[in-house]
């Protein structure tokens, strides 16, 4: 007692706060210890202490399953302190709709993601998911700097492509923001919805599944100074490669000869477009070659700074992202610039300020200022896609890029050449801004009830873009022959004057979202107990609208509330509801209801388990069933009719004549029927296990859903009705989706510096069509129900004719028919190739299984990690076209792939070869029907990530300010193997039709080899 009286009088100040966990709740028993001595106390049940210290000491806190914290006192009396829980402990919290709980209580589907696995040398995030947590299904479909075309699903396909299938993005607690418009280094948590129980606190927003992201919050402590700059070079993926115009030419004279007919090319004009000696009037043309290089870059540098006190933290983060395209520079670029680049500049503030003890202010700011270069596009505004397009449209023999004089080429009456486009139609730069503030507002009402408290949320995002264009008429020309000087005779193709234009357009939007909510939390013994009841609304404006429709505000309107028990750590109950609703809908059904319920039953915290809990420390079981919605469809106010003016005067009063005048009317274009959301009735049922001590744990969900009320247009309805052949919309739709998804991970200390960490993913889901509204089929194989969701319309090949008996025996086909073609199954046996002779095929463009391998080892001061993507069932259907179709236009057909070298020859019968028999527009066939032949598996395995850093942390750093300091070595999309070889098998169909194809005509996906330095102050 002395000694503690001695203690006291030394010390000259009293000071006392609270210790609460990441849920507010209060820390009981935590140690509060003045650093240096043996003198301390612990908190009482409120969570509260007191001690009297010197005005120089630091306090230290600390508690079983959360990290310790320090504090200098600083002549500070009040000092309130949030211990954050251990990764993997008992008291890790997790990010769930509209809150937070525990992690060992949570009973719904939810998978997170590390903020680090997000970091690579890429502008979209979405590119970096699939593989990386279970149940992502994500797509690439290529696109130019700043343009990524990329996609993700939640759980694969659950409905028609006539609905939403997009998951909801919530970032810092806002819907409906950019996944893209923010910066990988400012993401805290990242965290993925899957099931009812989860997302039915979404409503009619909740079916396709929910993204948090939260971003990173300031901590109390000295201020942390992280600086990260790094620098890549960047290629594509894969690039088609095109036959030469020797190979090209003598193939076309192939195709005539295989149909009885002469050669058009000589093999003297052959050898002299190979020779390389007359390029103007002879070329021999890569268009890729012409107006592509082979490398980019890229350039990304982040400051940021956090900090703060037991009164107020922050956490300020600015940004900076370059990414150079791989479109060659513009050889004359003192008129304008053409060249490919994305800049983006961002920067993040959160400042959260305590108010008082009780109330805690959060205040959020996000901008985003971005500027996208390129050719001028016109009416075209994917001007890089275009421009691959237009690389197959044009032939390698008929014409260079640009002619010796300097001049560009159009051949008469037809295509420009690719260089024409790129590089003298003039330039575009669009340009965009968002600023997304937001500020919340919590109120702890202990003083009425413990555990219970309010809070409000209000944000107002506007977002703003323009664009001018620069353009230019240049004439273009066509060379016939030389005179008798040897210089070019140039025919003008396209005549105009050279004058220069601008043009220039902007447009805005803004949304506004605001939400208030009562949310208690407290334990009575061994019983944990929380309620949640939310109401919100959001607004959309469409700054742009030029119709009144468009001009209509979006809104959504909610009412949530959530109810959760759990007991002992053993037996957790948990039941939500969302009441929302949108002005899309009718009044009398503008708003619906959807329950759900889970729950929870730790095994391993039971008596009876000790005696396996050192195999396996961890056993969880889980099951939830509930209703969420989905109401985002393309058309709007599908409950009013609507009459459009026709455009044909066809209408004749009296007796119809050719004399008599006719009158244009109005017509229904939409009938109004009395639609609402569609609704998923979903299942889902998860175990977790843990073995050896956790550092290797399991989890498994399998999931069924039931989509019904999806809205499509009813077909059903004959054609006698008088509806004029427009049919009504209507909530008729149903899909069944089923699978499972799970992830692996093992993490273990092997000591001295040495560390393992390996995380595999899998997710696999199959959707059937169960209701589509088209009437019955004529035929079985016609039938969509019974198929997947996007099944493709294809005739069935059966193989190739081997010879003319076969031919003589087989249906007929249409056009010249010889041995080598393909062969196409009679389906209804009438003995003719024709429409009823089409299937559904059950394939799609769209994986519906996605797998992921991360691995990370470490080694003292080394890390080295590696991440394998791979995709499984999943095809592409070939497209016939430009670079793909041969010369079906003839001698100016457009250029074409080299796997039309893998064909079928009198010479070479290969009954397998990649291409039929060829032939020209002058004997025509039906090898080029959408059909199972051109149908080929596309899945693939890709080394999607790999890096290798080393870290100086060394004392001698310290007399600079550095902590520590990181040098690293990474890169994107570095392998891929595939059955695929042609081009990026990713860049597949968007699979939301059944006639939907690929021709590999995307300005590809991109792969990146980058170096950067990140120093911690």
């Amino acid at each position: 007692m002395l000694s503690a009286s001695l203690f006291a009088q030394d010390r000259i100040l009293k000071v006392s706060g609270k210790v609460t966990d990441e849920l507010d709740g209060p820390v009981v028993g935590a140690s509060v210890r003045i650093v240096g001595t043996r003198q301390g106390v612990v908190t009482n049940p409120d969570g509260k202490y007191s001690i009297s210290v010197n005005p120089t000491d630091s306090l230290e806190f600390s508690f079983i399953g959360y990290k310790t914290v320090r504090f200098a006192i600083r002549n500070r009396v009040d000092l309130n302190v949030k211990l954050e829980a251990i990764a993997g402990g008992l008291n890790e919290v997790s990010i769930v709709g509209y809150g937070q709980q525990k992690k060992i209580s949570v009973v719904g589907a939810q998978s997170t993601l590390e903020a680090k696995d997000l970091k690579l040398p890429v502008r979209d995030i979405a590119s970096t998911l699939g593989g990386r947590i279970a149940g992502i299904i994500t797509t690439s479909r290529g696109g130019g700097p700043g343009q990524d075309n990329n996609g993700f699903l939640v759980r694969g396909v659950s409905t028609f492509g006539t609905s939403s299938r997009t998951p909801l993005i919530i970032i810092d607690g806002v819907p409906d923001r950019e996944l893209n418009d923010v910066d990988p280094e400012d993401i805290e948590s990242f965290t993925v919805l899957k099931d009812a129980v989860s997302t039915a606190v979404y409503g009619t927003r909740g079916a396709n599944g929910v993204i948090l992201i939260n971003t990173k919050k300031g901590v109390a402590g000295k201020p942390a100074i992280n600086v990260e700059v790094n620098r890549g070079v960047t290629q594509f993926v894969k690039v088609p490669k095109l036959l030469d115009a020797p190979t090209w030419m003598t193939l076309y004279n192939e195709a005539l000869t295989n149909r009885g007919r002469q050669p058009l090319y000589t093999q003297a004009n052959i050898d002299l477009h190979a020779a390389g000696t007359d390029p103007d009037l002879a070329p021999n043309v890569n268009w890729y070659d012409q107006i592509f290089r082979k490398a980019g870059s890229t350039q990304r540098a982040n400051l940021n700074i956090s900090g703060g006190s037991d009164k107020s933290t922050y956490y300020i983060s600015v940004g900076y992202y370059d990414e150079t395209g791989l479109l060659k520079e513009n050889p004359d670029d003192q008129k304008y610039n053409v060249n490919s680049y994305y800049k983006r500049y961002n920067a993040t503030i959160n400042i959260g300020v305590n108010v008082t003890s009780t109330t805690k202010l959060d205040l959020g700011i996000g901008s985003i200022i971005d500027s996208r270069n390129g050719p001028n596009g016109g009416t075209n505004t994917d001007a890089l896609n275009n421009l691959f397009a237009q690389a197959l449209r044009v032939p390698p023999h008929i014409m260079p890029g640009v002619y010796s004089n300097g001049l560009y080429s159009q051949y008469p009456g037809g295509f420009s050449s690719p260089n024409k486009i790129a590089f003298d139609l003039g330039s575009q730069n669009i340009y965009t801004a968002t600023i997304r503030p937001n500020i919340k507002l919590k109120q702890d009402l202990g003083m009425i009830t413990k555990g219970l408290s309010v809070s409000g949320l209000f944000s107002f995002d506007i977002y703003s873009d323009g664009s001018n264009a620069i353009g230019i008429a240049d004439p273009s020309y066509y060379a016939t022959g030389r005179d008798a000087n040897g210089n070019l005779i140039m025919q003008v193709t396209k005549d105009a004057t050279g004058a220069y234009s601008y043009s220039s357009a902007r447009s805005s939007t803004r949304r506004m979202y605001s939400e208030a909510s009562v949310n208690y939390t407290r334990s009575y013994g061994k019983s944990d107990v929380s309620a949640l009841l939310l109401f919100n609304q959001s607004e959309y404006i469409d700054g742009n609208a030029t119709t009144f429709t468009a001009a209509v505000p979006f809104r959504n309107r909610g009412l949530t509330g959530r109810a959760t028990y759990g007991y002992n750590n053993r037996y957790f109950l948990e039941g939500n509801f969302g009441y929302t609703g949108s002005e899309n809908f009718s009044p009398d059904k503008r708003y619906g209801f959807f329950p759900s319920v889970g729950m929870g039953y730790i095994v391993s915290n039971e008596g009876f388990y000790k005696s396996i809990k050192k195999v396996m420390p961890y056993f969880k079981v889980r099951y939830s069933y509930g209703l969420t919605g989905n109401g985002a469809f393309g058309t709007r106010f599908l409950y009013l009719t609507q009459l459009s003016k026709t455009t044909a005067t066809g209408y004749q009063f009296g007796t119809p004549s050719s004399l008599s005048p006719a009158y244009s009317g109005y017509a229904e274009s939409q009938i109004a029927t009395d639609p609402s959301w569609e609704t998923s009735y979903r299942h889902n049922l998860g175990i977790e296990m843990g073995f050896f001590n956790n550092d290797l744990k399991l989890v498994t969900e399998l999931f069924r859903e039931v989509r019904k009320g999806i809205l499509r247009a009813d077909q059903t309805i004959p054609g006698i009705s008088g509806f004029g052949g427009v049919n009504p919309t209507r909530n008729i739709g149903i899909v069944l989706n089923k699978g499972i998804d799970a992830t692996l991970t093992y993490n273990h200390n092997l000591g001295n510096r040495k560390w393992i960490n390996i995380a595999g993913t899998f997710t696999y889901n199959n959707n059937t069509n169960i209701q589509d509204g088209l009437p019955p089929q004529k035929y079985p194989w016609m039938e969509w129900k019974g198929k997947e969701v996007d099944a493709k319309t294809l005739y069935i090949a059966d193989g190739l004719f081997k010879d003319q008996a076969e031919i003589d025996a087989s249906a007929r086909q249409t056009g010249d028919i010889r041995p080598g073609d393909i062969k196409y199954k009679d389906l209804n046996n009438d003995g003719v190739i024709d429409a009823n002779d089409v299937a559904r095929i059950n394939v799609s463009g769209t994986p519906k299984m996605m797998y992921g391998l991360n691995l990370t080892f470490g080694y003292k001061a080394f890390d080295i990690g590696a991440f394998i993507q791979g995709t499984g069932k999943v095809w592409l259907s070939y497209g016939l076209g430009d670079g793909t179709q041969p010369f079906s236009a003839g001698p100016i057909s457009a250029a074409l792939m080299t796997m039309v070298a893998d064909r079928w020859t009198v010479d070479n019968p290969n009954p397998n070869a990649f291409y039929p028999r060829l032939n020209s527009n002058q004997d025509p066939n039906s090898n080029y029907l959408n059909s199972t032949w051109w149908l080929k598996p596309s899945g693939f395995v890709r080394l999607k990530s790999a890096e290798i850093g080393y870290t100086l942390d060394q004392p001698s750093m310290k007399r600079y300010g550095i902590k520590k300091m990181r040098i690293f070595l990474n890169g994107t999309n570095l392998i891929t193997l595939s059955k695929w070889k042609y081009w990026d098998p990713e860049l597949n169909d968007t699979g939301t039709s059944s006639n939907n194809y690929s021709r590999g005509e995307s300005y590809p996906n991109i792969k990146a080899y980058n170096i950067g330095v990140r120093v911690t102050f």
